[in-house]
């Protein structure tokens, strides 16, 4: 950051005008230019403007320390390393807070947005967002790749793949202007690699993912390279290459275990139970299901939703009627409990076969339930899987009632939605 962006920064840190800061020293005009660093100011002219703006020096030795405890702060983030970065976060708060640099403040709040991404606190990011928005004017290069990274996430977190792709690409550009580590560059990588997976841009997920994986095999960091086998397997698995996905899995499951990762071993064993499932191996995939639960026994409700909900579909799927409604029973319980969002797409599903699996709902209440609700979100929310799965159900459920033209409109609608997510 130059001196004029800091003068600047600070300025408005501190809700000064350019005249309340310029005067008795220079004028306004002279100012500006030196904020836009289209002049360097003397000596003299820098320390009166430093001591108007309560700036003691503009380059303590202590800012490489401070800078470099941002960084590692960050890779403790990057890590996934939660104890550390919740100690180094209140740590670096008060040094940013005692000393008030402008550019450690921008790294700070740039990485502080990054950290309540890290915690799963969206609110807190978006809200650090807004604050973030207002400085890019003075961002060099640095500052606008990591502010196009962050962006991107936490568009991803909201489930705005798209608007989370536009970013990453953006970041991408202005990563090629800069030297980061190797490991910055593999964490790019992943992210991009995920924003293309939930886009179902196949072929660039992949590209993506092996260019993070050689980094991360090539710095023997096991817990991300696991990471990037599961995704691969998830890219095999869509293309229907079954074979390729298991081998995947299992290098993904061998690396996890060295580390004694549990979360990611849940992780492993659910894509396990979902591959399980796509060769109508039932009792397999109820295997994967359970125990991918038992890893997640500590989990968030919202990591163990996904698996509770593959794991009714399955037991539905495998006419275990008695063992599919008690756990509709225990999932609506557990969403009781969850007041995030995400809730509401779970309660759906569990209601979906709340209806399809009791006796007690008449069928018009599903029919409603089913074209109103059901499909509706899930088209909005571009879920297509969902949509086509449904679709199917309601379509089965006209046929049933002899209503064929109806159920003909909901199986064309089933095999559309297939077509956007699988080549037919």
């Amino acid at each position: 950051m130059k001196i004029g962006d800091r003068l600047k920064f600070t300025r408005l840190k501190k809700e000064l005008t350019q005249e309340e800061v310029a005067e008795g020293i220079i004028s306004v005009s002279y100012l500006s230019k030196i904020e836009n660093n289209q002049v360097t100011p003397s000596r003299e002219v820098l320390h009166l403007l430093c001591q108007r703006l309560g700036i003691d020096n503009l380059f303590h030795e202590w800012m490489n320390e401070l800078m470099k405890q941002i960084m590692l702060w960050y890779k403790a983030i990057i890590d996934k390393n939660e104890w550390k970065a919740e100690e180094m976060y209140e740590k670096i708060k008060k040094m940013i807070e005692y000393f008030n640099d402008a550019e450690a403040n921008i790294y700070f709040l740039l990485m502080e947005m990054r950290y309540y991404l890290f915690m799963k606190n969206i609110s807190a990011a978006e809200a650090a967002m807004m604050q973030i928005r207002e400085l890019y004017n003075a961002f060099d290069h640095e500052m606008k790749y990591y502010y196009y990274k962050f962006f991107g996430l936490l568009y991803y977190c909201k489930e705005k793949y798209e608007e989370a792709l536009e970013y990453y690409k953006k970041a991408e550009e202005l990563f090629r202007l800069q030297s980061f580590p190797k490991w910055e560059e593999a964490d790019l990588y992943y992210l991009l690699a995920l924003a293309y997976s939930r886009l179902w841009k196949m072929l660039s997920c992949i590209n993506y993912v092996q260019c993070a994986l050689a980094i991360y095999q090539a710095d023997y960091n096991l817990k991300r390279s696991a990471e990037c086998h599961v995704l691969l397997g998830i890219c095999y698995r869509r293309y229907g290459e079954l074979d390729k996905a298991v081998e995947c899995y299992s290098l993904a499951q061998k690396a996890a275990q060295m580390v004694n990762d549990i979360e990611l071993l849940g992780i492993i064993e659910h894509n396990l139970g979902y591959l399980k499932s796509m060769k109508k191996e039932h009792r397999e995939a109820i295997r994967h299901y359970e125990n991918s639960l038992v890893y997640k026994k500590h989990a968030t409700l919202a990591d163990r939703f996904i698996t509770l909900f593959s794991l009714i579909r399955e037991y539905y799927v495998s006419q275990n009627y008695r063992k599919a409604l008690a756990s509709v029973e225990e999932s609506l319980q557990l969403l009781k409990q969850h007041s995030e969002p995400i809730s509401y797409e779970y309660y759906l599903h569990f209601t979906v076969y709340q209806y399809l699996l009791s006796r007690d709902v008449s069928e018009q209440e599903f029919e409603m339930f089913m074209k109103n609700e059901v499909i509706p979100y899930f088209q909005k929310h571009k879920k297509y899987e969902d949509v086509a799965q449904y679709a199917e159900y309601l379509a089965d459920y006209y046929e049933r009632c002899h209503k064929y033209k109806l159920a003909s409109k909901y199986y064309k609608m089933s095999y559309d939605f297939l077509k956007k997510i699988i080549p037919i």
